[in-house]
């Protein structure tokens, strides 16, 4: 099998539930599809909003939300509960011990509702077809930010984090960032919001390090699933300004 079509494949069996024949080990070449997950991650989503949006904005932003969290097989809803309640206690080591454990408290919980509350609000504001690419684009743009925030990062344990961290290269920066290019042909507007939430992120990636110690597994899920929150919000201010994301 040509080592494209196998890392494309293996991005898609590892990051998702999306039942394909990849094999689900991380390599060079896996890394070069992160943004192509989320491309298909957002089509998918997108089809419900583009359906329902007509007749209920809210019914059409949940479901599409809810789907998005289950085709990634709820691990980015577990990284965003573990960073919630990590973030409410002080210290790197305290941080640490608390984001590996086991157990779910209030910040975790509390942290589900900061995030996914606000991007089903976002969602109802759009009409079908603006909606739909802003599912696609918010997942291509999160998934690019989470990259972004890997390269030349520090990671702490022994995790997904490390490994991943260990296989970004300059070639995966350039590759992932064609899906990048293809949703910007639809506006000028997005190529500025994604590079406000880009830079958003790697501000967030540094805090992170500097408060953590460095990134995990957690951590890294955590900065996707706030990057498509910001990625709503920028496409909000755009469209309630008058300044339409896309052209449809």
């Amino acid at each position: 099998m040509n080592k494209y079509m196998e890392g494309l494949l293996s991005a898609i069996s590892f990051f998702t539930i999306i039942p394909v024949r990849g094999n689900r080990e991380i390599s060079r070449n896996t890394m070069y599809f992160f943004t192509f997950a989320g491309l298909i991650i957002g089509l998918i989503a997108g089809i419900p909003y583009l359906i329902l949006r007509p007749y209920s904005p809210l019914i059409a932003s949940a479901v599409s939300i809810a789907l998005i969290i289950l085709l990634y097989g709820f691990n980015h809803l577990d990284s965003i509960m573990d960073f919630g309640d990590s973030a409410m206690v002080r210290g790197i080591e305290a941080k640490q011990r608390v984001i590996k454990d086991k157990y779910t408290g209030s910040g975790g919980i509390g942290m589900l509702f900061v995030i996914y509350i606000p991007s089903i609000a976002f969602l109802t504001y759009f009409r079908p077809m603006s909606g739909f690419l802003i599912i696609i684009g918010g997942e291509i743009v999160s998934k690019y930010a989470t990259l972004i925030s890997m390269y030349n990062s520090r990671p702490f344990g022994e995790g997904l984090g490390k490994m991943f961290i260990g296989k970004i290269s300059n070639n995966a920066i350039f590759f992932n960032i064609i899906p990048v290019i293809l949703v910007a042909l639809f506006n000028l507007y997005y190529i500025a919001a994604t590079a406000m939430v880009i830079i958003l992120a790697y501000a967030l990636k540094s805090a992170m390090e500097k408060f953590y110690g460095g990134l995990n597994g957690d951590l890294i899920g955590s900065i996707g699933e706030i990057s498509r929150l910001l990625f709503y919000a920028m496409a909000f201010i755009f469209a309630a300004s008058g300044l339409s994301l896309f052209l449809l």
